[in-house]
């Protein structure tokens, strides 16, 4: 069995001499760190422009992501490392609040399909929210997809799921290699996931160690470099 302190998991390492300030926090929650394709970023006014998104892009709450066909990106959240892989035709609202050194991270995913790898977290959950469900989790990996008309499928990979019908208020808790379906007109069911029916994982990297860098400027003018390493 996998756990959720595999390699698989980000260890972000800061230079020496260079610490987060408030500012820096209150501003970026997540970053960018691979980008296949065509993927977009519109920053938080729903009036902005799309612009190319690129590797190394330091993410604000409320900024939106958007992937056209065959492309694929994955963002991480600064604070704990908590992963979040979009394949192609997805559309993700990304949602950050800072609680004391911590996020509440709600995404918001109006269509496609996404896969979550996270850490445990230090205040409240890891929510994902569609127009039909919630699934929410304290540390755990899984996939959603999203269909505005059909609705949820939920595949839980590790740890526990709860997902949650908006419709009705039902909810269900997945367990590993149990599969979530909820539906708009109030349908939620939980079966044994056939493994066939799992998205399949585009990120080639495996074990593979990458490293990631970032220039920042700080509150006093000077560069600072945040070094990313993940797997």
């Amino acid at each position: 069995m996998r756990t959720l302190l595999s390699q698989r998991f980000l260890n972000i390492l800061l230079i020496v001499g260079f610490v987060f300030s408030g500012t820096l926090f209150s501003q970026s929650v997540a970053v960018v760190t691979k980008v296949k394709g065509n993927v977009e970023v519109r920053r938080g006014d729903l009036g902005a422009s799309f612009n190319a998104a690129k590797a190394g892009e330091l993410l604000n709450d409320e900024d939106f992501v958007r992937t056209g066909a065959s492309a694929f990106a994955v963002l991480i959240y600064l604070d704990d490392k908590s992963m979040v892989k979009l394949k192609g035709n997805t559309n993700l609202s990304i949602r950050g609040k800072r609680v004391g050194k911590g996020l509440e991270k709600n995404l918001e995913l109006t269509g496609g399909t996404v896969k979550a790898v996270v850490s445990k977290q230090r205040r409240g959950e890891f929510k994902i929210t569609s127009p039909t469900s919630v699934a929410s989790v304290k540390g755990t990996s899984f996939w959603m997809i999203t269909n505005s008309q059909t609705g949820d499928a939920v595949y839980n990979e590790e740890g526990i799921v709860q997902l949650t019908n908006l419709a009705t208020g039902d909810i269900v808790d997945l367990l590993e290699n149990q599969t979530g379906l909820s539906t708009p007109d109030g349908g939620l069911t939980v079966s044994t996931t056939i493994a066939s029916d799992i998205p399949v994982d585009e990120d080639d990297t495996d074990d593979v160690p990458q490293e990631l860098r970032i220039i920042m400027t700080g509150p006093d003018g000077q560069e600072k470099v945040l070094i990313i390493k993940y797997n």
